[in-house]
Order: structure tokens, then C-alpha cells, then sequence
């Protein structure tokens, strides 16, 4: 899988012959079935820094792949000379305006990021969660008692959704389209889907921000329509580039981590025997699950060029922070490859870091805390139903297509 004799592109002549790997793990067969599997044989041979003629997540040109953790931290942190203001392609032609605050950098980021960041502080996220309980439960009851469902559909996708909406301010009634959307958006639409889906989305953002400065309401949008940004008042187009920007980095997100959560204790009933006895371990389970199971990388542009460690990068290249990998550094994790709910600590990049970690962390660990806690107090053990193989979408976030799980029914709350 990992040719290093033989790219398919050119390699620039500054890029030491030793760190080019052949990194596209998208082309392995196992990947759709067994993903977390492939990236593994990857991290037990990648040096912390390795140079691949071809990414397809670097819009398929040649890109720097960090895997240390240590040299992921310090690219996610320094915005100079690693520039996030040009990270997504173009090319698709469906998202054509910049996420706010996301493709921007500090000093700009910090006038976008202070009008984002009160929305979604611990205390905003209190606020809350007597809904987030109730929205868990909610779906819980339509399942509970049949004994079986297929978790991606029935809970992964709609529980978080459904709280985004509700904290976005949109109108309830309008899940079914807007689930539809996000399916369209993320996982297995068309390009001509993609783009009557962006178009049907800009129409919809920009009527329900005019309707949230004519009606006010306790919600997401209102709060951003009232925001100024370096002392003016935010334009419309401001905050309908930050409503993108949290509908791309909170809707999949989310949804893919609870897949890899729930999969992992459908196959270890052991853990979700510890769980149950211990409910407080709830938090430190989620925080290991995620180091091993990270879902969404990021990747920064050199604004100029730079001496990394010795290794010289030149302006315009991109690279690539594989938080899969990052999460599995044995200096930093002892035995990396075992979940452990009793680490001492895991200071994993799942969320990002840097002054682009994710604003949405909170209101993430909590939907995670919630919702996996009201499962195990009302689903008894649960399992992948017999003959099943769970697969996973690999255009973009690290997602599960499908997770059928069984339960006995008769037991459950």
C-alpha cells in the first residue's frame, strides 16, 4: 500500500526522498470496512512527518502529513506561518464563500471567533441541558422497546441535529429537509444534488436571518444578528458565512463520533459492563474513544517558506494534521492501540487546538456524556445484529454508513 519507490506524481526536489510514503489510505480495500485498521499499519511505520505525491484530502496534489503529536500541536498553533485562510477547494463549486470564522486567521479570527465563542461557553451549554436530556429520551422512547435499530439513522444523525435546530432557532417541522440536506451534503449525493442542495440552503439561511432581525428570538442567529464584529455591526453575509461554518464543523462530526463510541462498546460488552457499574467513568470513556476513534483531520497552507525540524517547506504547500494518528503517538499515549477508561489524561486533538480548536467542544462532550449515559441506563447490552457489517462513508468526515445493534427489547426502560 505504502510505495515509496515509485510516485504516481512528481515530488518537489526540496522533499527528502525518505519522507515520501505513498499516504492514500482512501485506495486501500479495507478501508470502507475497517478504516481506524488501515491507518493504523500506517502509524506503527510513519515517521512524525512524512511527504505524499498525491492526498485526495489535499484536492489530490502533493501534501506534508504530520503524525506526532508534538508536531501537530505546533502547526495547529502557530497561524504564521501555517495559514488556515485558504483551506477548502473551490473546485465543487457548491460552497463558494469563506466559513467564518474557520478560513481566517488571527488578528481577523479573533473579531469573528469573540462574537461565537459566548454561544457556546460552558455556561451557555448549562443553559441547555435539561433539552439535550429530553431530546436523547425522545428518540430513546421510539426505539427502546423494539429491541434493534440501526443507530446512524434513528439516534447518531437525528439526536444532535435535532438539538442544532433547536439551538440555531430554525423551525422543527422542517427535520425531514434538513436531514435530507445534511445526507446530501456530507455522504453520497451527486454533484447536481450538492448544488441544488447549496442553493435550497443559501435561499432558506438567508429569508430565516432576515425573519430572525424582524422577530427576534433566544436562539443562535438572533444573538449573531446582534453581534458587532471590531466595533461595527455583523453584516448579513457575516452571519450567514458562520451559520455555514457550524452547520460543516458541528452537524457530522458529532454524528460520527457516537457511531464509533457505540460500535466500540456493542463489541466489548465488557466495557459496557464497567460503564454501567461505574457511571462517572461515563467522561473519561468518551475522552478515549475519542483519542482512538478522531473523525476529522485539518489542513493549514505555508504563507512562506519554512525550516520544520529540519525539513525545508515551501509557501503554498498545505499540510495535512491526521488526528487518527496524532491520537495513537506512543510518546505521548503509553500503548497507544488499547482503550483504557483509566488514563491519567488524554489531551487527544479531536477537537482541533490552536486558535482554531473547536468552539462547539462543549456543547460535543455534552451531547456524547448525555446521550451515552441515558442509553446504557435504558438499553440493556447491546450488539452489531448478527450478520451485519457496519461500513463507513470516506468522503470527508470518518463515518459510519450503517450500525445495526441488538437488544432484548423486554429489558430496556
Amino acid at each position: 500500500m505504502y510505495n515509496t519507490s515509485k510516485p504516481q506524481f512528481k515530488v518537489p526536489p526540496h522533499v527528502p526522498p525518505h519522507l515520501v510514503m505513498d499516504f492514500q489510505e482512501e485506495k486501500d480495500p479495507g478501508f470502507a470496512t475497517d478504516p481506524f485498521g488501515v491507518l493504523r499499519r500506517l502509524a506503527e511505520n510513519a515517521p512524525p512527518l512524512l511527504y505524499t505525491p498525491e492526498h485526495w484530502r489535499c484536492v489530490g496534489t502533493g501534501c506534508w502529513v504530520v503524525t506526532s503529536d508534538e508536531y501537530a500541536r505546533e502547526v495547529l498553533q502557530n497561524p504564521d506561518p501555517f495559514c488556515n485562510t485558504i483551506r477548502f477547494s473551490r473546485d465543487q463549486a457548491q460552497w463558494t464563500r469563506r466559513l467564518l470564522p474557520l478560513e481566517s486567521d488571527p488578528p481577523e479570527h479573533m473579531k469573528y471567533r469573540a462574537a461565537l465563542a459566548p454561544l457556546f461557553s460552558p455556561k451557555a451549554i448549562d443553559a441547555i441541558e435539561r433539552d439535550v436530556y429530553r431530546v436523547a429520551n425522545e428518540h430513546l422512547d421510539k426505539i427502546a422497546k423494539s429491541g434493534h435499530t440501526d443507530f446512524m439513522h434513528t439516534f447518531a444523525r437525528v439526536f444532535p441535529g435535532t438539538i442544532f435546530m433547536m439551538m440555531m432557532g430554525m423551525p422543527l417541522e422542517m427535520k425531514d429537509q434538513f436531514f435530507y440536506w445534511e445526507e446530501k451534503v456530507f455522504h453520497g449525493g451527486t454533484f447536481e444534488e450538492k448544488q441544488q442542495v447549496a442553493k435550497d440552503i443559501v435561499s432558506f439561511m438567508t429569508d430565516l436571518i432576515q425573519e430572525k432581525r424582524r422577530k427576534p428570538g433566544e436562539d443562535i442567529i438572533t444573538s449573531l444578528t446582534k453581534a458587532k464584529v471590531d466595533g461595527r455591526p455583523i453584516t448579513d453575509d457575516e452571519v450567514y458565512d458562520i451559520c455555514n461554518t457550524l452547520y460543516f464543523a458541528g452537524l457530522d462530526t458529532v454524528n460520527a463520533a457516537q457511531g464509533h463510541i457505540w460500535r466500540y462498546l456493542a463489541e466489548h460488552p465488557e466495557a459496557q459492563a464497567e460503564l454501567r457499574a461505574n457511571p462517572p467513568l461515563v467522561r473519561d470513556a468518551i475522552e478515549e474513544l475519542l483519542r482512538v476513534h478522531s473523525v476529522n483531520g485539518s489542513s493549514r497552507v505555508l504563507k512562506r517558506d519554512y525550516d520544520f525540524h529540519g525539513v525545508q517547506m515551501k509557501a503554498g504547500e498545505r499540510v495535512w494534521i491526521n488526528p487518527e494518528l496524532t491520537g495513537w503517538d506512543p510518546k505521548v499515549y503509553p500503548d497507544p492501540f488499547k482503550v483504557d477508561f483509566h488514563r491519567s489524561a488524554t489531551p487527544h486533538l479531536a477537537f482541533g487546538g490552536g486558535p482554531h480548536r473547536c468552539a462547539g467542544s462543549h456543547l460535543a462532550r455534552r451531547e456524547l456524556r448525555i446521550g451515552l449515559s441515558e442509553w446504557l441506563r435504558r438499553i440493556p447490552e447491546w450488539r452489531i445484529e448478527p450478520g451485519a457489517t457496519p461500513t463507513y462513508f470516506t468522503d470527508g468526515v470518518l463515518s459510519l454508513r450503517n450500525l445495526p445493534l441488538v437488544w432484548d427489547g423486554s429489558k430496556a426502560i
